[in-house]
């Protein structure tokens, strides 16, 4: 396990990270990077990854979670973008951002507020459940997905004819260069560049839009069997789901709770309506 939290086996060796006859560690922006000390034996990016999954895996392991958290996994910071934890103070359970903690964020700690664990809880399942105690309003969602998919190809093709026009303008903006080179009328090639920039700016404007369109059609074509098992199970009452199942539901719904401050916003498969949930008290 040595090698995936080690940056060293990246190839970076620091020197001065702790404080004079101590052994409480500097902040990381005053570690002086001793260059070429260490050999890699692992990339960067293989590192980063490692960092990101052990983080996960942390954070969704049962066994590090004495107590129950309905929303574990599903509650991130606004403010920083990190998971928040479930956290025991004496004996309230609470949801704290990892941000906060020297250990995790030895600089730029963030101030994001602790969560009541009870309160937030029922807050966010009471909208979750306000949204899918309406099957008319399932259906409809369903539909809507659905059409989502059925665009997809559309949108793949036409995203392939963008990509084409592009290529052919790179291909006729270096041949205004050779034109330029052979001593074309500087006025005639300025104003044939303009040309060609404004259409690659249009271009790739409707590249963009297509590229949003076509992941959000990619993923309502995932969700889409999701939504459909979810409805089958939902046919009982949603108040009577016991932990489990309510856990279930969660994932079912890709359920991602933000919160800033007493702000809370739910998002999912299923967008809760009025996802800005204002509160003052928490």
């Amino acid at each position: 396990m040595g090698i995936l939290k080690n940056p060293a086996y990246t190839g970076k060796t620091y020197a001065f990270t702790t404080y004079p006859g101590k052994t409480v560690r500097k902040p990381q922006n005053e570690w002086i990077e001793i260059p070429d000390a260490t050999p890699a034996l692992i990339t960067e990016e293989m590192f980063q990854a490692a960092q990101r999954q052990l983080q996960l895996n942390y954070q969704r392991a049962k066994r590090n979670t004495k107590q129950q958290y309905l929303l574990r996994s599903h509650v991130y910071c606004r403010q920083c973008g990190r998971a928040y934890c479930g956290h025991v103070d004496r004996t309230t359970r609470n949801y704290r951002c990892p941000g906060k903690q020297r250990i995790t964020a030895p600089v730029n700690r963030c101030i994001n507020k602790n969560w009541s664990a009870d309160k937030l809880e029922s807050l966010v399942w009471k909208e979750i459940e306000r949204v899918l105690d309406n099957p008319e309003f399932i259906i409809k969602e369903i539909e809507k997905h659905r059409d989502d998919a059925n665009q997809l190809g559309v949108l793949e093709t036409e995203l392939q004819q963008v990509e084409r026009q592009l290529k052919a303008l790179d291909r006729e903006q270096g041949q205004l260069l050779q034109w330029a080179l052979k001593g074309f009328p500087e006025e005639m090639v300025v104003a044939e560049n303009k040309r060609l920039n404004q259409k690659r700016t249009s271009l790739e404007a409707r590249m963009a839009e297509l590229e949003t369109q076509i992941k959000a059609s990619q993923e309502a074509t995932i969700s889409l069997p999701k939504l459909e098992r979810f409805v089958e199970l939902m046919r009982d009452k949603i108040s009577a789901l016991d932990f489990e199942a309510k856990r279930m539901a969660l994932d079912m719904l890709s359920i991602k709770v933000w919160l800033d401050g007493d702000h809370v916003e739910v998002t999912g498969v299923i967008p809760v309506e009025d996802a800005a949930i204002a509160t003052t008290q928490s």
